[in-house]
């Protein structure tokens, strides 16, 4: 194997580049359990963690190795890899453009240059779509039905989801401790506390009808942070989705009474709380959330922000989140007790013992098979677990498809399901696009 100026890629920079992610942190990479990475040969790296995990092969997946003798200070402006591309040209903020790798050993890539384009908003990408100056354009979905002459729509599906996490615990005058992103912010919720409010809630939510009407048909139900990927417990999907009458009863069980003013209350308690969101895209599923419960005598009040205003309020507020990932760790930093409160994983203050022995049985099997099954026990084992048939923390609402423009006479083949963000990995198969004419 070579790097793209065309020195030879050895296991020396293999483990040069697992210790330097190491001790720099490298965001996206689990090396949490990593001790260190030794060459034992040209060809050869043993690497050497503090306990079994077998989740860090998609770590070994995941990290980019770069060559030791080259890196330095401004490798990010000049980086030298090995994959199916080589860097051209960069202006930051505006274009990328990359030419295939000649030394890359994988399939192929049949073009001779690949120039992206960066946009500041989706007003922006709109305006290049209709100028026809991009071959593929990720477009919103409120924007599939226009006619862009010369292009056709292509929708993936998708685990980029959109859920609602729910204070766990009650509020009783903690706050953040400094190793917080918002220190001395508030945690708990007297009311989503109450476990009875977060599973009416999930129960009065018609995803089918948020598909419909709000994604205009371009999704697919959540139920979880990882529908339909290998560690997802197919025994969680809701079945009462939009059930109105269940909902109030499942509430009208646990006491909360309905009020002249249509809220409920339970021993002096209000059935009302913040939904906070960052992004106008969302705005309509908030507003869906917020009316459904309002059926149910729950009263929500709405607020946007950016997410500098949002993160103080999401350890003691309700908060729409976006999540989706290919890596099994998404789900053990947003549900174990390890990881309360840390950056915006687990921010709800989620804990269930028996969902811990699960993560800590999967994450330290001898094989990938035996962490899926244990992380399904982790959302439902028959009697407890993470998923809305548990402790409900989480009330997942949709995964949005992904909605592109592709220029006629590009086949760009099957896309694989794209994570939270999209765009990228859609390259991964583009060794088999071509042009037809």
């Amino acid at each position: 194997m070579k790097f793209s100026d065309g020195s030879d890629l050895t296991a020396n920079d293999v483990a040069f580049t697992y210790n330097l992610a190491k001790e720099e942190g490298t965001p996206g990479v689990n090396l949490i359990r990593l001790v260190d990475a030794v060459a034992t040969d040209d060809k050869h790296v043993e690497i050497n963690l503090n306990e079994p995990d077998i989740s860090f092969t998609s770590s070994m997946c995941s990290l980019a190795i770069v060559p030791e003798k080259s890196y330095g200070p401004d490798y990010g402006k000049n980086p030298i890899g090995s994959g199916p591309f080589k860097l051209v040209e960069w202006k930051q903020g505006q274009q990328l453009i990359v030419e295939p790798n000649e030394y890359y050993i994988g399939d192929k890539v049949p073009f001779k240059k690949v120039t992206f384009l960066f946009f500041k908003d989706q007003d922006q990408a709109l305006a290049t779509a209709q100028a026809g100056d991009c071959d593929i354009i990720r477009i919103p979905i409120s924007a599939k039905d226009i006619d862009f002459p010369g292009f056709h729509i292509e929708s993936v599906e998708t685990v980029d989801n959109r859920g609602i996490s729910l204070p766990t615990i009650s509020n009783e005058g903690k706050v953040t401790d400094d190793s917080s992103l918002a220190p001395g912010s508030p945690i708990g919720n007297n009311v989503t506390s109450d476990i009875s409010i977060r599973r009416a809630l999930d129960v009065a939510m018609d995803r089918d009808e948020m598909i419909e009407t709000i994604l205009d048909g371009e999704g697919t139900p959540a139920y979880s942070i990882a529908d339909g990927l290998p560690w997802f417990n197919e025994e969680t999907v809701e079945k009462d989705d939009g059930d109105i009458e269940k909902a109030k009863q499942i509430l009208d069980d646990a006491g909360w009474v309905e009020g002249t003013d249509g809220i409920r209350e339970k021993d002096g308690v209000k059935a009302q709380f913040d939904l906070y969101y960052a992004y106008q895209d969302r705005e309509d599923i908030a507003v869906y959330f917020v009316d459904q419960a309002k059926k149910i005598g729950i009263e929500i009040n709405p607020c946007f922000g950016d997410w500098d205003f949002v993160t103080p309020h999401m350890y003691s507020d309700a908060v729409l989140f976006g999540w989706g990932g290919y890596d099994p760790l998404e789900m053990f930093y947003s549900y174990s007790t390890n990881y309360k409160g840390i950056e915006y994983y687990n921010s709800n203050f989620y804990s269930n013992q028996k969902v811990d022995e699960y993560f800590e049985k999967g994450l330290s099997s001898n094989t990938v098979e035996e962490l899926n099954e244990n992380f399904k026990l982790a959302q439902w084992d028959g009697e407890t677990g993470l998923s809305a048939k548990g402790d409900c923390p989480w009330i997942w609402l949709v995964n949005e498809n992904h909605v592109y423009l592709v220029r006629d006479g590009l086949e760009i083949g099957k896309q694989k399901i794209q994570p939270h963000g999209g765009g990228w990995p859609m390259l991964d198969t583009i060794s088999n696009w071509k042009w037809t004419e």
